[in-house]
């Protein structure tokens, strides 16, 4: 810990600690990043800057949070590329989002997982040092909900030289009471981040290989339009499978031919993915979804199919 004091120091007084974090929407990545800059802005020494950047979609969709302090007047406003800290705060968002991207070799992970440190710089090939923390059932046992971002906030403040955990709390509870919440929810959220300080572990991991994470370079206009300069947002290349509940993908299996071509799940799909053929009988027989890329686990065709054919099940990932 003394050689990150010792670096974070020197990146205040001559740039900027900047911190990314990236999780879904309902996560919890926008309380974390403006609790954190709170808790900074109390020193009058530091200047701070914190944004999100995120989508239309309540929940489910990637939502990334940015985060720069500094001793000096921070006049950089575009997004943070390489960050000293990398924050991912749903497993399921690194199947839609690289958040190891651009973070240097020495960089910090913050991981909200099940995983040991040395198990998920494996999976996630992170080059650095890893913090674990599971965050889901800490906020299961104290929240009664699966969500890990007070636990990883704790953590944070933890490992940040800038705070000391107990002047954290105090800091986020005034967070908390500015959202007017019950003071019920504020006294288990006290409780939570309590009981996650210590609950972490931590390596020094090399998985990374030289090309994994790398920022790609700017490639030119190409054949854009001359004034629009960026490419058409085509709802195909929205891959809205990355919004599904993590842990889960949809399920569909007809082995005894049961689709009656009542068409329902076609017509109630939102994302309009549904497979089917033409049938002489039936009219169409469904053959199943393009659940990989675009199902975000809406649960319409599990509820609207009389024969039972559509189901949710885990996701199976490998290491």
């Amino acid at each position: 810990m003394e050689g990150i004091a010792k670096k974070f120091s020197s990146l205040l007084e001559d740039a900027a600690l900047e911190i990314r974090a990236d999780g879904k929407a309902g996560s919890g990545v926008v309380l974390v990043m403006q609790s954190l800059a709170s808790m900074a802005i109390a020193d009058k020494s530091l200047h701070v800057q914190e944004w999100p950047f995120f989508s239309s979609a309540r929940r489910g969709a990637p939502i990334r949070g940015y985060l720069r302090i500094s001793r000096r007047p921070l006049e950089q406003s575009s997004p943070i590329t390489e960050p000293q800290i990398s924050v991912m705060m749903d497993e399921g968002v690194a199947r839609a989002v690289d958040f190891a991207v651009g973070v240097p070799p020495d960089g910090i992970y913050v991981l909200n997982t099940t995983l040991s440190p040395e198990e998920a710089a494996k999976k996630y090939k992170l080059t650095g040092r890893v913090y674990t923390i599971d965050g889901n059932a800490l906020g299961e046992h104290y929240l009664k909900k699966p969500l890990g971002n007070i636990s990883v906030l704790a953590l944070l403040t933890a490992i940040i030289p800038l705070f000391k955990p107990e002047e954290a709390m105090q800091k986020f509870v005034g967070v908390l009471k500015k959202r007017r919440l019950p003071d019920a929810v504020i006294d288990a959220n006290m409780n939570l981040f309590e009981a996650s300080l210590g609950k972490s572990a931590f390596a020094d991991v090399a998985c990374a290989g030289t090309d994994d994470h790398s920022l790609a370079g700017f490639a030119g206009y190409g054949e854009l339009m001359p004034g629009a300069q960026s490419r058409l947002r085509l709802s195909r290349t929205n891959l809205t499978s990355a919004y599904a509940r993590t842990g889960f993908r949809l399920h569909f299996e007809d082995p005894n031919n049961l689709c009656n071509g009542c068409g329902h799940c076609i017509t109630n799909c939102p994302e309009n993915i549904i497979q089917f053929i033409p049938d002489p009988t039936n009219g169409v027989r469904v053959t199943g979804a393009e659940i990989a890329s675009y199902c975000k686990l809406c649960r319409e065709c599990i509820e609207v199919c009389p024969k039972e054919l559509f189901s949710e099940a885990p996701l199976q990932e490998s290491m």
